[in-house]
């Protein structure tokens, strides 16, 4: 181009261009210089967020073990079962849409297919429903499967909820069905559908104290749940993580990986961040072997008596452990369960009846200002005490004068009462007050989360008050308070608390908890050993001697008082210790809304508690021995070298009774099922014997056991009813009584002395 010649539009155009370039490129390089030193850090940071992050996890909830071992109360998985039946138009290899010709309407239709083909769906659909069927008996096999159809063939987007809190094993049973793992849905709304829940392994037993979950959409326990729930629950955490492509995380130095809704089953202690830490297991002092015997007992009797509610409690006497504590209340069903709004032994406040004469006793004892004795005569039968009073009876007793051990044993009304009028008259509240002193009317705060009220007491300036007072009413108690009054007198007048936690286990490491005492002595050793005394008499030849036995002695008292005056329920109690000489346990039973029973008719389940722990307990002294067993046996014409036998049973169950023990039995030349053992005579020796059920007509089930009895009545078409454990010693209707029209019987049994 010569000089001044004007430049050319190509030139001006490769200028521009070249500007362009050079100004492109220099603002890429300032950016790559400001993105990687000026706002690198930012830009880094903002990184960091979208591909790492701490994510919550949550800690594992302790378990609960009974004091023998067993697990009470665990977390496990549940899952909600939803299935994915979207229609989706099938595709050849090339990925066009497959057509088949409608000659009808001609037309081609389009081919659809669902996330499980048909032949996977028709191979396992059956095994699922009764996978289900299973998990939830109230639907059976043929509804899952009707539902499953219909949803299958009307479904065309989304997924069907089938049924939520699926056991997790039950879960991941129907994913690995062949082709069903596509169906079945992970996570719904970016939620998992895998949940935890609170799992008792014993059901509803003892499920007061274990505790239940008071709001379904937070972790609000009652019961030992609720009150070591900080011990329970852990420390949930923060962990450090990576995001992978499809949308999981993993946390940073593991291998395992994490989705959103499914980071609580990963345990990530050990990663940076916030460590999660685990809940506490914690030790209850509930027996699942006692609980169950205590449980069933009251049931059974609750269920004879048609009461409203009852419980049961076992203590030990020198630690305070509770062993059994089953509380029982009637639904709208006429089952009796645990009920999460009603504890009987901590909130049922009730007039106790004549168990509450011990507590007045015991006060009186202690007033330095007179001294009683034993052997002092008091009136019974009938009194009146005032003008402005009612009259005082005694159930079923003539006007007479007994000794106070005596007036105990009968459980007096009037003796109790001529007692306090003798001596209380003109100072009612030294008596009140020193009742109080003793007896732990106020709440004793024990541990376990749940309301527990104030007992209280009515003024005794009146006379009716005062004179009932007397013998258990104008007071009104919670069940676990009366039996800690006991258990103080059986461990001497030390008073300590209930308790229903032993132990926290934490790393492997179990940390006993030590026993608290409410009261260092609520009356002298001397005073305990003579109320102690006197209860045994109750038992011995009183109100509850129809559960003495020659193998340990009970120290006890029966307690009835009606629930209004002139009312026709009563509430019935029966408390004490055992072995009265050397009390180890106190055990409590209380039914309430009874008619016409009295404090005696519970005793048989106080007994029932009191033989499974005398046989499970090796520490006792009182088991029996081979000398005493002799000796029984020798007082029966018998020896205890004899084989042992049965009073009737089936001859199949007796012939491998015998082969097992090495014993030598004579089959029974006879097609009878049943054989009886006959004691024989001079000219017949002992022997078992056919025995045929009479036709039309009650069998005899005495001496049997309840497993053969139930066997021989079933097979008769009859209805059992029992109660109590060991053989049968009574039974109603009698045998041979002709039988009606749906036929039931209810059977008595008592282990043999």
């Amino acid at each position: 181009m010569k000089k001044n010649e004007p430049m050319s539009s190509r030139a001006k155009a490769g200028i521009v261009f070249l500007i362009l370039t050079v100004g492109f490129g220099v603002a890429i390089l300032w950016s790559a210089i400001k993105v990687t030193w000026v706002d690198g850090d930012t830009w880094r940071e903002r990184a960091e967020k979208l591909t790492k992050n701490y994510i919550p996890q949550k800690a594992h909830r302790g378990n609960i073990y009974s004091s023998d071992g067993k697990i009470l109360a665990t977390t496990v998985p549940e899952c909600d079962l939803y299935f994915d039946f979207t229609r989706r138009m099938q595709r050849d290899a090339k990925g066009d849409v497959i057509t088949v010709d409608n000659y009808r309407l001609q037309k081609k239709d389009t081919l659809y297919t669902t996330t499980i083909i048909d032949s996977n769906y028709f191979k396992y659909v059956d095994t699922v429903c009764q996978i289900l069927h299973a998990a939830f008996p109230e639907t059976t096999a043929v509804q899952f499967r009707r539902m499953l159809d219909y949803h299958r063939d009307t479904t065309h987007r989304g997924c069907v909820l089938i049924k939520r809190h699926v056991p997790y094993s039950d879960w991941d049973r129907i994913c690995k069905f062949g082709g069903w793992r596509r169906a079945v849905v992970k996570y719904v709304d970016g939620k998992s559908v895998i949940h935890y829940k609170r799992f008792k392994t014993y059901g509803n037993m003892a499920e007061s104290v274990i505790g239940f979950n008071a709001s379904y959409s937070n972790d609000v326990y009652s019961g030992l749940e609720g009150y070591y729930d900080s011990v329970l629950k852990g420390q949930d955490g923060l962990v450090l993580c990576r995001r992978l492509t499809w949308g999981s995380w993993i946390p940073v130095g593991r291998g395992t990986v994490i989705s959103a809704g499914d980071s609580d089953s990963v345990r990530t202690d050990s990663i940076p961040g916030h460590p999660v830490v685990d809940g506490k297991d914690i030790v209850a002092t509930i027996d699942t072997r006692l609980q169950d015997i205590a449980h069933y007992s009251l049931e059974q009797s609750l269920r004879r008596y048609g009461s409203s509610a009852g419980c049961a409690i076992l203590m030990e006497v020198a630690t305070g452990n509770v062993l059994v504590c089953s509380s029982l209340v009637r639904d709208t069903n006429g089952r009796y369960r645990e009920s999460p709004n009603r504890n009987v032994p901590l909130t049922d406040l009730y007039e106790p009846g004549s168990v509450f004469k011990p507590v007045l006793l015991t006060a009186m004892y202690n007033d330095t200002s007179f001294a009683l004795d034993t052997s002092m005569l008091l009136p019974v039968g009938t009194k009146t005490f005032s003008k402005n009073s009612q009259v005082v009876k005694d159930h079923g007793q003539a006007n007479d004068i007994f000794p106070l051990w005596k007036a105990v044993a009968i459980s007096s009304n009037v003796a109790f009462c001529e007692l306090a009028w003798r001596y209380y008259d003109g100072r009612r509240d030294t008596l009140l007050s020193q009742v109080k002193s003793i007896f732990p009317y106020r709440p004793m705060q024990v541990d376990i989360r749940g309301p527990e009220y104030v007992g209280r007491t009515n003024t005794l300036i009146y006379d009716n008050n005062f004179l009932r007072f007397c013998y258990g009413y104008s007071s009104s108690v919670s069940p676990l308070r009366l039996a800690t009054f006991y258990n103080a007198i059986a461990n001497g007048g030390c008073m300590v608390k209930p308790r229903f936690c032993r132990a926290i286990i934490s790393n492997g490491k179990r940390e006993e908890l030590p026993v608290q005492v409410i009261h260092d002595r609520i009356c002298s050793r001397q005073t305990a050993e003579t109320i102690r005394d006197l209860l045994v008499g109750v038992v011995e030849g009183g109100t509850g001697d129809n559960i003495k036995n020659d193998t340990y002695s009970i120290a006890g008292k029966t307690g009835t008082a009606e629930t209004a005056p002139g009312a026709s329920t009563s509430n019935v109690t029966f408390v004490g210790f055992f072995p009265a000489d050397k009390p180890k346990y106190t055990c409590l039973v209380m039914m309430r809304d009874v008619g016409h029973v009295f404090g005696r008719n519970v005793a048989p389940v106080f007994l029932n508690i009191a033989d499974c722990v005398v046989s499970l307990d090796k520490d006792l002294d009182c088991r029996p021995t081979i000398e005493h067993l002799a000796e029984k046996y020798s007082q029966k014409g018998g020896s205890i070298d004899d084989p042992p036998t049965v009073s009737k049973a089936p001859q199949a169950t007796i012939r491998r009774a015998y082969s097992r023990m090495g014993l030598k039995y004579s089959k029974i030349a006879s097609t009878s099922r049943w054989c009886y053992y006959n004691d024989g005579d001079d000219d017949t020796p002992p022997s078992y014997v056919a025995y045929r059920s009479p036709h039309g007509q009650m069998p005899n089930c005495y001496g049997m056991t309840i497993r053969d009895a139930l066997l021989l009545c079933r097979s008769m078409g009859i209805d059992v009813s029992f109660e109590g454990y060991g053989k049968v010693y009574s039974q109603d209707p009698k045998a041979r009584t002709p039988l009606t029209k749906n036929p039931k019987v209810h059977l008595k049994l008592k282990v043999e002395n």
